[in-house]
């Protein structure tokens, strides 16, 4: 019901709008005689309007531009869908306790959660699926004190970000972020380059170290 309140709304708003514009490639439908033809000028005028319209309303109801009113349904607008895509996509996630052992390739998992809009990242495997495609930031914490390693931020499999964990003799950390553009249903996780290594983890209560892992959608594509 609200979804077409604001339809309706909107309609209001803009249709004044494309009434008054006027067409500067066609000619005055005052000054043809033939019945006929002036009504055919003036139809295609209401289907330029209307496409208009349903053009605008679409990328303003959705946030895209690519997106018309006439794709749409009034079952998908009440199902609350167009809703859901415009949900904001954030993750933020700790390790709970922590991990020895941890070698090349292995995966990093985050078993807590402070936020998780949409239940995009799984604590059971440590991995974040985009739920759509576009430009996302990710920020990783990592506290050691075995030896130094790198970790890497993977893509579907691929590299595209690391940092380097330092090892000074005793407990250390260390952060990164990466912008980066994401497809739709890539899998993204943080993993160990290193040998055997010791990942910290504890509760958020003073005195614990905890390494983390965050996501947020910046803009979709």
């Amino acid at each position: 019901m609200e979804c077409m309140k604001m339809l309706l709304l909107i309609l209001l708003l803009f249709w004044p709008c494309l009434y008054a514009a006027k067409l500067t490639t066609q000619a005055n439908v005052d000054d043809l005689t033939n019945f006929e033809e002036r009504l055919t000028i003036m139809e295609q005028e209401v289907y330029r309007r209307l496409n208009t319209t349903e053009r605008v309303l679409g990328q303003y109801l959705t946030g895209r531009n690519n997106t018309n009113l006439a794709g749409l349904d009034v079952h998908t607008l009440r199902a609350g869908i167009l809703d859901a895509q415009l949900k904001p996509v954030i993750f933020s996630a700790y390790k709970q306790s922590s991990e020895s052992g941890i070698s090349t390739k292995v995966t990093i998992r985050f078993e807590g959660t402070y936020i998780n809009l949409g239940n995009h990242y799984h604590t059971e495997n440590g991995i974040f699926i985009a739920p759509v495609s576009g430009v996302y930031m990710f920020h990783w914490t990592i506290v050691s004190g075995s030896s130094d390693f790198t970790t890497q931020l993977m893509v579907d499999g691929t590299s595209r970000a690391s940092a380097y964990v330092p090892y000074p003799g005793g407990i250390d950390s260390s952060s990164a972020m990466a912008i980066i553009e994401v497809n739709k249903d890539d899998h993204v996780w943080i993993q160990i380059y290193g040998s055997s290594e010791y990942v910290y983890g504890g509760s958020n209560s003073f005195g614990n170290y905890q390494s983390t892992f965050s996501g947020i959608l910046l803009q979709t594509s």
